[in-house]
C-alpha cells in the first residue's frame, strides 16, 4: 500500500511538471512574448557601397523581458558593475537581441577593418550595450517597422524560433542564427551572416559557483527604468518653462528698446504736421477743407497719445506711492467724467467697492490703469452691455486685487497671453490695439504686482494685482 501510494504520488509530480511546461508554450503568444521591435540592422546588399536604394532593412523582435533593461541602457548611460550584469543576463535570455547585439559588434568590426574573433563572451556584447544603448533609438528609423498584419505573421515565427533557441546551448546560438535571417526575410547571405555563423558564444558568468543560479531576465525593475523617463521628461519641461520665460524677458527688453527709439524718432515729424496743419486751418478757403485740416491735427495728437503710451512702457516715470488711499474714490475719480458717454452706448457700470477699503501705491497711475481697462472693456462691448469693477483686500496673500469684468466679445486664450505685447493687435476679437494694455502691464510691474486677462464665458475679466502693507 505505501508503495501504491508512492508511485501515485511519482506519477502526480510527472504530470504536474509536463503540464506546466506545456502550459509555458501554449499560453504565451506573440504578444505576452514580445515587446516590439529593435532597431533595423541596415545590410547592404552590394556589399562596400553606402547607396541607400541598396539598403535592406532586418527586423528582429524586442523581448518584452527585455525592454526595462533596454530602457535603462537608453536613458540611463548606466555603466555600473550591477547594470553590466543585468544586460549579460538579458542578452542569456534573449536570442533575438543577442543576434541583433552581435551583427552590430560585427557591423563595428566591418567598419574599422578589425578581425573577428571566433569566440565572443556575454561580456563583450554588454558593453556594447553600455556603449551605445543611449544612441542607437533612432525615432523615425521605425516609421519603416513592419505593418501590424505582416509584423504579427513575423512575430509568430519569431516565437517559434524563441522557444527552439531556448533549448539549444548558449554556445551555439550564433552558430544557428542563419534561422533567423531566412524569418526575417533577409534576401541574400551577407558578409554578416557569414561572419556570425562562425562564432561561438560564451557565457561570461557561467564560471561562477553553481549555487549561484542566473535568474531569467524580467521586468520587476521597469519601475526603475520608467522613473528615470519621467525625471527626464519633468526636466524637459522645466527647462523650456525656464527658456519660455527667458525668451519672453529678451523679447519685452526688445521692445522696450524699439519703442523708446521710435518715439524719439516719430514724435518730432508729427508735431510739425500739427503745428502746420494748425497754421493753415486759419486760411482755409472753406469749412470742407477746414474739416480736412482738422482731422490731420486730431489724427496726429491720436498717434501723439500713442506714443505717449509706448515711451511710458519703455521708461516710466518712478511711482508717487501713497499709504492708506481709499480705492473706492480713485475708481470714482475715473469713472464719474465717462458716465454720460456709457449712458449713451447704453453701458451699466456696477461699481462694488467698499467705502473703508484702503490700499498703497501710486493712486495717478492705479486710476491710469483702471481707465485703460474700462475703456478696452467699452471698446470690446460697443453698445448695450455691463462692466463691473470690484475691489478687494485678500488678507491670506496680502494684496489688493482689482476685476474689471464686461461683456464683449471676449478674447482666445493667446490673445490674451500676447495682449500685453505693446504691438499685438487683437482687433479681430474686438478689442484694441493693446497700447493702453501695455501700459497697464508696466504700471502693475512698477507696483511689485501682475495683470491677468481671463477669458470668461461671455466677455473677459481683467484681474489686477500688488502688495498691500498694513
Amino acid at each position: 500500500m505505501p508503495t501504491t501510494s508512492c508511485r501515485s504520488r511519482s506519477r502526480l509530480t510527472t504530470w504536474s511538471a509536463a503540464l506546466a511546461l506545456c502550459s509555458k508554450w501554449i499560453a504565451v503568444s506573440s504578444a505576452d512574448l514580445f515587446a516590439g521591435w529593435l532597431p533595423p540592422i541596415v545590410i547592404q546588399r552590394d556589399e562596400g557601397t553606402a547607396n541607400p536604394s541598396n539598403e535592406e532593412r532586418i527586423w528582429l523582435p524586442m523581448r518584452s523581458s527585455s525592454s526595462a533593461t533596454l530602457l535603462h541602457a537608453l536613458v540611463s548611460r548606466d555603466t555600473s558593475v550591477t547594470f553590466r550584469r543585468q544586460l549579460r543576463n538579458t542578452l542569456r535570455h534573449d536570442p533575438a537581441l543577442c543576434l541583433f547585439t552581435a551583427a552590430k559588434v560585427v557591423q563595428e568590426h566591418e567598419r574599422g577593418w578589425r578581425p573577428i574573433a571566433g569566440q565572443w563572451t556575454t561580456k563583450q556584447l554588454a558593453d556594447w550595450w553600455v556603449r551605445h544603448g543611449a544612441e542607437i533609438w533612432d525615432g523615425s528609423a521605425f516609421l519603416s517597422c513592419p505593418d501590424i498584419q505582416t509584423g504579427e505573421s513575423l512575430l509568430q515565427r519569431f516565437m517559434r524560433l524563441d522557444q527552439h533557441f531556448q533549448t539549444l546551448p548558449f554556445s551555439r546560438w550564433l552558430l544557428e542564427s542563419d534561422l533567423w535571417w531566412k524569418a526575417a526575410g533577409l534576401c541574400r547571405r551577407s558578409s554578416i551572416c557569414q561572419s556570425l555563423h562562425s562564432i561561438r558564444l560564451i557565457d561570461s558568468d557561467q564560471s561562477k559557483s553553481s549555487s549561484e543560479s542566473i535568474k531569467h531576465a524580467s521586468n520587476q525593475d521597469a519601475h526603475v527604468a520608467f522613473g528615470k523617463v519621467a525625471a527626464m521628461v519633468a526636466e524637459r519641461e522645466r527647462l523650456q518653462g525656464e527658456f519660455s520665460d527667458s525668451l519672453e524677458s529678451v523679447r519685452r527688453d526688445l521692445a522696450k528698446q524699439l519703442a523708446y527709439g521710435l518715439s524719439h524718432e516719430i514724435n518730432n515729424p508729427l508735431a510739425n504736421i500739427a503745428t502746420r496743419a494748425q497754421g493753415l486751418i486759419a486760411s482755409a478757403s472753406g469749412p470742407q477743407q477746414a474739416d480736412s485740416l482738422q482731422r490731420i491735427v486730431d489724427q496726429s495728437y491720436r498717434a501723439h497719445a500713442m506714443i505717449a503710451d509706448l515711451m511710458f512702457y519703455a521708461h516710466p516715470p518712478e511711482p508717487q506711492f501713497i499709504s492708506g488711499f481709499v480705492a473706492k474714490d480713485v475708481v470714482e475719480e475715473v469713472i464719474s467724467p465717462m458716465r454720460p458717454s456709457l449712458q449713451r452706448d447704453a453701458i451699466c457700470v456696477d461699481v462694488d467697492v467698499q467705502s473703508s477699503l484702503k490700499c498703497d501705491g501710486d493712486p495717478n497711475m492705479l486710476g491710469e490703469a483702471i481707465r485703460a481697462l474700462v475703456l478696452n472693456a467699452v471698446e470690446s462691448i460697443g453698445v448695450e452691455g455691463q462692466i463691473v469693477i470690484s475691489f478687494e483686500a485678500d488678507t491670506d496673500t496680502n494684496r489688493c486685487v482689482l476685476r474689471i469684468s464686461d461683456s464683449g466679445q471676449g478674447l482666445t486664450s493667446d490673445d490674451a497671453a500676447r495682449a500685453f505685447d505693446p504691438y499685438f493687435s487683437g482687433r479681430e476679437a474686438g478689442r484694441g490695439l493693446g497700447l493702453s494694455l501695455c501700459r497697464v502691464h508696466r504700471i502693475a510691474e512698477l507696483h511689485g504686482g501682475s495683470i491677468q486677462l481671463h477669458p470668461a464665458l461671455i466677455g473677459c475679466v481683467a484681474e489686477l494685482s500688488w502688495p498691500m502693507h498694513a
